[in-house]
């Protein structure tokens, strides 16, 4: 492998992909170099390339378009902006959010499963296979930007969601081997985004925040939403920084607003008496989309008008008009995703149907300001007590709108004016759609020597499930107890035995090995056994495997074995079972195969 010349951050979006860097040579320069984006070649309409400063994530499965890409010549698929324009008007052959499916526990995610919703089964991806192809695409238009200096040997730190659970991490290093980059580093987006925030000079973030200041950082992207909060401290009469709490995962986003007010678009033609289909109204979202993102970015207009076509012979004259007003904007999306609530106030869960389609876990409730509340009181329970935030950091392309920052910032307000506190604190300085894969590349300059780095570790408690050892009764099964193998903050290059325990493993033969994951639980020492499972444990991934015996055991022996756990520098967890009496080992992946029904 060639000595890396680049410090490479890939901000893989659930909507957009970025990319930046900056010289390896920048850590040892007296002033930095800057960091700077890599506009990526994609293929456009009629033949045409372009290099655009975001990729669309989306992949749509060409009809009768030939390749244009030459590393794209024996691909049956269309990556980024027209792959998102040829959705809208063939979504059956679209893929999106494969980043969500790539953390869905209720799916075999290495299995072809995507489009979803379309009936061609030969011509499905697994979203394992749909991440790689991104950042294969990404490898591919560095590469040709950078012919002797591979992205295969660059640093690169690609940036997840802070709630990616233990098998969603090991999914991406997976797809990042698939894609012929072997070596990257994961890193958490709202770290990213602060990262980002502390590199830029205009603002120095030490002028905005002092010791002892919680920073609530507020990430709502295209498809998902995502809370931390990092801790202002001090380490060497130096401010220091530490990521005490991260939220669940969310598919709630921008996505969301553009079917919102495709919906509101649907239903002015239908009071015309016009029929609307569903792929009408998919075409409505892109429509809408794009009325959105002109309404928010320019002041001067106050209506812009859509336009969906018709289907059957007349297409063109069965095209059907109508348009978004400003006002829609205002009141549908500002009042329904960021409405007005009170700090004990839960985000609506629909039990209403006994029945689902199996899809992503979409959140029942479109109101951000319901789900951050949750989020701020359960880091108020417990040994945890962080507080009110003192500041807040926003980040993703919803909030590049002012109306919806400023409405946010509202509604903390009012509870923190409740609570006897004081209003909120902005942080600015950084470029929304650009911040994650800017403070990617910061990160890595900061890995290396040269940048201030926040301390965070694993972002959620992990645990194995041990069996109960308890006489045979007809009809009862022992239950499950929880054993702390990864405390929440644990750091990345840690390795540690559990200490003092010995535990049976069942040997060649087909057994259960059960995972399980908390973000509310931070007073769970490492190695602690908890005997009773709450609410506040999640199942992370089970598996079902078996183990290979060595000679001299039976199938179905149980084997003495000590644990040992390592999270290791790419931030992903690994669990071994280290035999007592023979110099033998067992690694137990986190599955990414969950059991229906």
């Amino acid at each position: 492998m060639a000595k890396a010349k680049y410090l490479v951050g890939i901000d893989l979006g659930t909507t957009n992909i970025v990319v930046s860097y900056t010289p390896v040579s920048a850590v040892e320069a007296e002033t930095p170099a800057p960091i700077t984006l890599l506009p990526l070649v994609q293929e456009l309409a009629k033949g045409a390339v372009e290099k655009l400063e975001a990729m669309p994530s989306f992949i749509f499965e060409r009809l009768k378009e030939k390749p244009v890409l030459a590393w794209d010549e024996d691909s049956n698929y269309i990556i980024g902006d027209y792959a998102r324009e040829r959705g809208a008007e063939v979504p059956d052959r679209l893929i999106s959010s494969a980043k969500s499916w790539l953390c869905n526990q209720r799916i075999d995610r290495t299995q072809p499963l995507l489009p979803w919703n379309s009936p061609e089964e030969n011509a499905k991806i697994s979203p394992l296979l749909a991440i790689s192809m991104f950042l294969r695409h990404v490898r591919h238009a560095w590469n040709e930007e950078f012919p002797k200096d591979k992205l295969e040997d660059q640093k690169v730190v690609v940036t997840i969601p802070a709630s990616f659970d233990a098998a969603a991490r090991d999914l991406v290093v997976e797809a990042s081997k698939m894609a012929e980059l072997p070596a990257v580093t994961l890193l958490e987006e709202p770290q990213a985004a602060f990262y980002s925030w502390i590199s830029q000079s205009e603002k120095p973030w030490r002028q905005q925040v002092k010791k002892g200041d919680v920073v609530l950082v507020v990430d709502v992207g295209g498809g998902t939403t995502d809370f931390s909060l990092i801790e202002i401290g001090e380490a060497g009469g130096d401010l220091a920084l530490e990521r005490v709490a991260v939220g669940n995962h969310i598919l709630l986003g921008g996505d969301n607003m553009d079917l919102t007010l495709a919906y509101l678009a649907r239903n002015k033609l239908e009071e015309s008496k016009k029929k609307i289909s569903h792929w009408q109204t998919v075409q409505l979202s892109h429509q809408c989309r794009r009325a959105k993102e002109l309404l928010l970015s320019d002041s001067e207009k106050d209506s812009v008008p859509i336009v969906v076509s018709g289907r059957g012979s007349s297409v063109i004259g069965g095209a059907l008009k109508t348009s978004i007003e400003r006002k829609d904007i205002e009141a549908t999306l500002l009042d329904g995703f960021f409405p007005a609530c009170a700090m004990n106030d839960d985000p609506v869960e629909d039990t209403s149907g006994g029945v689902r389609e199996i899809s992503l876990m979409y959140a029942a409730d479109a109101a951000i300001t319901r789900h951050l509340a949750k989020f701020l009181r359960h880091q108020n329970s417990g040994d945890k007590h962080y507080g009110f935030p003192q500041a807040i950091l926003f980040n993703g392309g919803v909030f590049r709108a002012e109306i919806f920052r400023n409405r946010l910032v509202e509604v903390i307000n009012s509870w923190l004016e409740e609570a006897g506190k004081e209003t909120i604190r902005v942080l600015e300085g950084i470029e929304l759609s650009q911040a994650v894969a800017r403070g990617a590349t910061y990160f890595g300059v900061a890995r290396e020597g040269r940048g201030i780095r926040i301390r965070g570790g694993v972002s959620q408690s992990y645990y194995l499930g041990v069996e109960s050892s308890l006489p045979a009764v007809p009809g009862y099964k022992p239950p499950i107890k929880a054993l702390c193998v990864a405390k929440q903050g644990t750091e990345e290059g840690t390795v540690s035995d559990v200490p003092g325990r010995t535990f049976g493993l069942v040997v060649g033969k087909s057994a259960e090995f059960k995972f399980f994951k908390s973000n509310c639980r931070r007073e769970d020492d490492f190695a602690q056994m908890i005997d009773e499972l709450d609410e506040t444990f999640e199942d992370t991934s089970s598996l079902t495997i078996e183990l290979p015996a060595y000679e001299g055991l039976e199938p179905g022996d149980l084997v003495d074995v000590g644990l040992q756990v390592a999270v290791t520098e790419i931030g992903t967890l690994e669990v071994y079972c280290l035999a007592r009496k023979a110099d033998h080992r067992w690694k137990l992946e986190f599955n990414v195969r969950e059991k229906i029904g």
